[in-house]
């Protein structure tokens, strides 16, 4: 990146807000159903559409409006919405009405459907994968909000044609694993009928409405507040859930500006080469909520660019994290073994190490789920339950990563940097030994900490600490405790910096 590129690249993060993406082209398809003609109308989706609509309209959304669509006019308006997300930053779906699942898959049930035999969904229901293959196809980022869980008279319908083989319908909609940049919210969770209200509006609509055009506020904020708002609205009986792939923060509203371009323009222009290392390290942290990974950057610049920025918000983070209010339902425990495996993986990525991803939940993640909790000031009961989940959702992933790893048998050795995972660190670091079964050993680090590995005949060591120099200094250390004549095999610092081997 040339110099005039990387000072209009700060300028533009300072002047729109951290992670803001609202000069973009972003379109959204809004579609609510009520009037059905086989069963009972519903009462509140054409409301609901129509607010979503103006609220989207208003945040400089294009919107496109589907009220009370038979089957075509719902391939129609899915057709146009493909057309107008050719070459959009941002895709939106959102959708009220009734949904049916069957088999695992989900469809959107149009005013006109009249069910009497599975294979009728193909031909007058329209598939949710068509939808979302069509967002993910042509925009980077997507956000699918599906208030389709009613009581549906039409299952029992369908239920009673299908005899036996009725077992494959259930309530509600099907859980959906988004894809990369994809954010998917349930009005409940799955396989759960949600409520139709008595307002105006359903209670998922009307939390959403009340959020949407606040500014800077995140997405994942955004769901929070709604979860929190629809169980307060619901006694509890609802449960909003979403499934995000995001791979940054998506805010609906700018937040307020954070900085002078002018100043960070001239601070950048300083150096000729340090910058280019702070800047990608704060660009690869802004959008996140953890605060070690400000106190990372704060660490390595404490008289940065950024510094100020990175304060405030680590202190508003920490505030935000102390003041959240525990969601019902939290205590519940995490029995899926997708959702169990999540959360040790999401675990692992926050450096902590649960033992193996699959199987029963043992001593190894107990700990690991107690040393999180202690880290996030909750009561560390170990536990593997819906409020942790949450909160290893909300934490966020840290990054870069670098490793070392080493297979003492065979002296071999490897060492990675700048990767976007620790799994991705570990994997890189172990190729590069070329004895990856047998490079068991590891030492895994982020954001500016540092790794190094010293060596001698009769010993070794390999520590991560916050500097090149600290890393070296308790690795030769460490290694000399045992034996003689350690040397420096090799050093870096996740962001790749301070790097030598030998």
């Amino acid at each position: 990146m040339n110099r005039l590129a990387l000072i209009f690249a700060v300028a533009a993060g300072l002047t729109a807000g951290i992670g803001a993406a609202w000069a973009e082209k972003r379109v959204a398809l809004v579609v609510g159903n009520s009037s059905y003609t086989s069963t009972a109308p519903l009462r509140t989706p054409v409301n609901d559409a129509a607010d979503v609509a103006s609220a989207l309209d208003r945040l400089g959304f294009d919107v496109i409006r589907g009220i009370d669509l038979d089957y075509a006019g719902m391939r129609e308006k899915v057709k146009l919405f493909s057309e107008r997300l050719v070459g959009a930053e941002v895709g939106l779906f959102y959708y009220g009405g009734h949904g049916i699942q069957v088999s695992g898959k989900n469809y959107l049930v149009p005013v006109d459907a009249r069910l009497s035999a599975a294979s009728d969904l193909d031909f007058i229901a329209m598939d949710l994968d068509l939808v979302l293959r069509n967002m993910e196809r042509e925009a980077p980022t997507n956000i699918v909000f599906l208030d389709a869980c009613r009581d549906n008279p039409l299952v029992a319908n369908l239920a009673k044609s299908m005899g036996t083989r009725s077992a494959t319908i259930t309530r509600g909609l099907a859980r959906v694993e988004s894809g990369v940049g994809t954010l998917i919210a349930f009005a409940t969770q799955p396989g759960n009928v949600a409520l139709d209200g008595t307002g105006r509006n359903s209670p998922f609509a009307a939390a959403l409405l009340k959020i949407i055009e606040q500014p800077g506020i995140p997405i994942s904020d955004v769901m929070i507040s709604v979860r929190r708002d629809v169980l307060r609205a619901t006694e509890n009986r609802q449960v909003p859930w979403d499934h995000s792939s995001l791979t940054g923060q998506f805010y609906f509203a700018a937040p307020a500006p954070v900085a002078s371009v002018a100043a960070a323009a001239k601070a950048l222009t300083a150096d000729p080469v340090q910058p280019n290392l702070e800047l990608a390290f704060w660009d690869s942290i802004k959008n996140e909520k953890n605060p070690r990974l400000f106190e990372a950057y704060l660490n390595r610049y404490p008289n940065g660019v950024f510094a100020e920025i990175a304060k405030v918000v680590l202190q508003d983070v920490k505030v935000a994290a102390l003041q959240a209010a525990d969601v019902a339902g939290d205590k519940l425990a995490v029995t899926d073994p997708a959702f169990v495996r999540e959360a040790r993986e999401r675990l692992y990525e926050l450096n902590f190490d649960p033992g193996p991803f699959n199987g029963p939940v043992g001593e190894p993640a107990r700990r690991a789920i107690r040393e999180f909790q202690q880290m996030s000031n909750l009561s560390p009961d170990g536990e593997m339950s819906q409020g942790l989940l949450r909160r290893l959702r909300e934490a966020g992933k840290l990054k870069p990563w670098g490793a070392i790893v080493y297979a003492r048998k065979m002296e071999k050795w490897g060492i990675a940097w700048s990767q976007e995972s620790r799994q991705a660190a570990v994997a890189s670091a172990r190729a590069s030994c070329g004895a990856q079964a047998q490079c068991a050993l590891e030492i895994s680090f982020f954001g500016t900490e540092c790794g190094a590995f010293a060596h001698a005949d009769a010993s070794f060591a390999i520590v991560a600490r916050k500097s090149i120099q600290q890393a070296k200094d308790s690795a030769l250390s460490d290694c000399g405790k045992r034996g003689r004549s350690c040397r420096i095999v090799a050093a870096v610092c996740a962001d790749g910096a301070g790097r030598t081997t030998q």
